[in-house]
């Protein structure tokens, strides 16, 4: 339900979750809202070439603007991160 959105039961955030992903050679990556789409990656990060030992940092963020309806409960949402060798 609600691609992208963060749910509480059967309702869902008007605005996207957003995402990013840093590491030092990319500290200042922008946040991205998620894919709207249910399959469809978002990309975070990429590399050029190869690299061994990069860690890297994922943050999140949820837009509220001031007429969003809030409902009472938990928001969540199931995210899967998948490292690709080729273009997504």
């Amino acid at each position: 339900m609600a691609p992208g959105h963060l749910v509480t039961g059967s309702f869902s955030l008007p605005s996207a979750l957003q995402a990013r992903a840093t590491n030092a050679a990319n500290p200042g990556s922008a946040y991205v809202p998620l894919a709207e789409t249910s399959g469809t990656p978002t990309p975070l990060l990429a590399w050029s070439g190869p690299v061994t030992s990069d860690p890297l940092t994922l943050g999140f963020r949820q837009s509220i603007e001031a007429t969003d309806v809030l409902r009472s409960g938990s928001y969540s949402k199931a995210l899967t991160f998948t490292l690709s060798t080729t273009a997504p």
